[in-house]
């Protein structure tokens, strides 16, 4: 079903309030709740060091949590090069926050950890398709079929 340009925006700004009133009532995470809260599988550090190597630089997987998608959130993922290793001093948002499994390494702002706090990264290979994922969310209350876009418990 297709839906009008109008439907559309209206759609997007109800997200986009959604998202800017979710995050004026989120709490900031304590220090060691930030390096506990999103794990990040085996085969998701595989695939992120897989892609350094591939590329000869330090590939840096950024998460994020958008307004939109079809359950009102979506998950966001960016693949980043930097020159060298990244290190926490090296940041340039102070909302970021950096996560390392095996050598692999994760950015995540502190707003949108606050909507992954619990869940897996991970990266699922299927047979049309592959990409990384936020699985066992339990900050979700409902998502969409695809697993991109989701819910928030309220």
């Amino acid at each position: 079903m297709q839906t009008s340009p109008h439907l559309s925006n209206m759609l997007r700004a109800l997200s986009l309030r959604r998202l800017s009133a979710h995050l004026q009532t989120a709490r900031p995470l304590s220090t060691a709740t930030q390096t506990s809260a999103l794990q990040i599988t085996q085969r998701c550090a595989e695939r992120i060091n897989e892609l350094s190597r591939q590329r000869n630089k330090h590939v840096v997987l950024r998460v994020q949590v958008d307004g939109g998608g079809c359950s009102g959130f979506q998950y966001g993922f960016v693949l980043e090069d930097w020159d060298q290793q990244p290190q926490p001093s090296q940041l340039t948002d102070k909302h970021d926050i950096l996560l390392e499994q095996d050598g692999a390494h994760v950015i995540v702002d502190d707003m949108s950890l606050a909507y992954v706090s619990g869940s897996k990264l991970d990266f699922v290979q299927e047979l049309i398709s592959s990409s990384f994922r936020v699985t066992e969310n339990p900050n979700s209350e409902a998502s969409c079929g695809c697993g991109v876009s989701f819910s928030p418990k309220t």
